[in-house]
């Protein structure tokens, strides 16, 4: 499969130029640990605060009518919240809770329920607890998914915003979020993963997607069928996989157009490099290239519903 001939010269032109600025080979042969996922953010914050949202949000925004629109950025908390009201859940985790955006929406929306977000980067744990004061039902520690600091069947919702994408090692990520869940208990993901034709595609558009990934420090990217297929042999049930790929595109192309400008004098994207941090700088190739994915079908952006059996 592949893209119509304007898209896919315009994808080769940029390629060309990620390639002048950043090395392409060298580039996605890096391997990538926790510790470069806690750098990324952390370096990459001043991008996400003066260009994406000024008030904590890290995700993209959901657009159902295919503008951009910041209102977007609570579509994934509104989600959660449909699952809320749907179990009656009293105790909620959130998985890499970021700058706290999600979770400090929903308890502020059920101030009867217990949330606690989990994140990896001491900074957003202290920033999300600077912007929480005074919500007693809300609690953020520093914590890795893999290795959640809670006792069995703690929790009757979890729920995670491109964040597990970053998972080092799949299986511990979801075994240990099924080990805290309440039987019956749903974990609701909402990530990017790869779509089941992936290895279809064009070579340039691989190279594109593995690009992608590695400047947002996705270590191993998955296919959503084997994902699935994972979280079976762990113990959930799939209740629901839905596509929102269509609703994140205004945010993308926004993000492309900025990009655009990063990548049109190579020689001078280079010295950005040099005075800025380069986890920070690495975002104009996602910037630049995941339209291009998104829009050809071989990455996706789902929410995943699972219950624990």
């Amino acid at each position: 499969m592949s893209i119509d001939s304007k898209n896919k010269d315009e994808l080769r032109k940029y390629l060309e130029k990620i390639d002048k600025v950043f090395n392409v080979r060298e580039f996605i042969e890096r391997a990538i640990d926790f510790q470069d996922t806690a750098d990324y953010y952390r370096e990459s914050e001043l991008g996400y605060r003066f260009f994406h949202s000024a008030n904590g949000s890290i995700h993209m925004a959901l657009n159902y009518d295919g503008k951009f629109d910041r209102e977007g950025y609570y579509g994934q908390a509104k989600i959660v919240q449909e699952y809320i009201n749907k179990t009656g859940a009293k105790k909620v985790l959130e998985l890499a809770s970021g700058r706290g955006f999600n979770s400090t929406y929903l308890a502020k929306q059920n101030p009867q329920i217990q949330f606690i977000g989990v994140d990896l980067t001491p900074e957003h744990v202290e920033y999300s607890k600077n912007h929480s004061k005074g919500i007693s039902n809300l609690v953020f520690q520093q914590g890795n998914f893999q290795d959640l600091p809670f006792q069995d069947k703690t929790f009757d919702l979890v729920f995670e915003v491109e964040s597990i994408c970053h998972a080092i090692d799949m299986e511990k990520a979801l075994s240990e979020t099924r080990r805290v869940l309440k039987t019956g208990g749903y974990f609701v993901a909402i990530d990017g993963f790869r779509s089941q034709d992936f290895d279809t595609f064009s070579n340039d558009l691989k190279t594109a997607s593995k690009l992608a990934e590695v400047s947002m420090a996705v270590g191993k990217a998955w296919k959503i069928d084997e994902w699935d297929s994972l979280c079976k042999q762990l113990g959930f049930n799939v209740e629901s996989t839905d596509d929102l790929s269509a609703a994140i595109m205004p945010n993308l192309l926004r993000f492309q157009f900025m990009a655009r400008g990063f990548f049109k004098f190579p020689n001078l994207s280079r010295l950005f490099i040099k005075s800025l941090p380069y986890y920070l700088v690495q975002n104009a190739i996602a910037g630049i290239l995941m339209p291009f994915t998104i829009g050809a079908g071989m990455q996706r952006y789902y929410k995943i519903t699972l219950v624990r059996q």
